[in-house]
């Protein structure tokens, strides 16, 4: 999806025609087709885990190569349900070592918003490279993911680097908010 947005801007900024690729039908459109939002069923566990595809939030920035969200929920059986709790994952890609105290701060239209989390390193995330990454899930009450679908602002703050994600990434939000909401309440 980001790479689709940074050409729709590219071809905004080169002069080429592009009054109809942003009008809101159309972006619309183009976001629906990135909407990647994957089910599985455990059997084994009786466990259905619903999660939007990673999404790449930021390029570099400070030490962070780059940085992905996936949020995600779990329900026991196979009948979907609205959650309690959504998973909300980001991974990072970093430059040089993890900080052993990371202080990560939602600020959700200014309101500042703390998380526990759960945190793990990934070995050499890209090939080739010795770089580390890392792997945060933070648990998050379904009634603040809300709050996110309802934001005009949403940025994550990484100690003193923040990333502020665009409207394309909180209407994708959104999208899977309405997902968790037309799966769960079928009419």
């Amino acid at each position: 999806m980001l790479t689709r947005l940074l050409l729709l801007t590219l071809s905004l900024f080169s002069g080429a025609s592009s009054a109809q690729i942003f009008q809101p039908a159309a972006l619309m459109a183009s976001l629906q087709d990135e909407l990647k939002v994957e089910t599985s069923y455990d059997a084994g566990v009786d466990k259905t885990t619903v999660r939007l595809a990673p999404v790449q939030i930021s390029g570099e920035n400070g030490k962070y190569r780059s940085l992905q969200m996936s949020p995600a929920f779990s329900y026991s059986g196979n009948q979907p349900r609205t959650p309690e709790i959504i998973d909300f994952e980001l991974r990072t890609v970093v430059r040089g070592r993890l900080d052993t105290d990371l202080y990560v701060l939602f600020m959700i239209d200014g309101e500042k918003v703390f998380l526990s989390s759960n945190r793990s390193a990934i070995k050499r995330p890209v090939p080739g490279r010795v770089w580390l990454g890392e792997r945060l899930v933070f648990r998050m009450p379904y009634e603040t993911f809300v709050k996110i679908t309802k934001a005009r602002a949403l940025e994550i703050r990484f100690d003193d680097v923040k990333f502020s994600l665009s409207d394309e990434h909180l209407q994708l939000l959104r999208e899977f908010g309405n997902h968790i909401l037309s799966e769960s309440n079928p009419h």
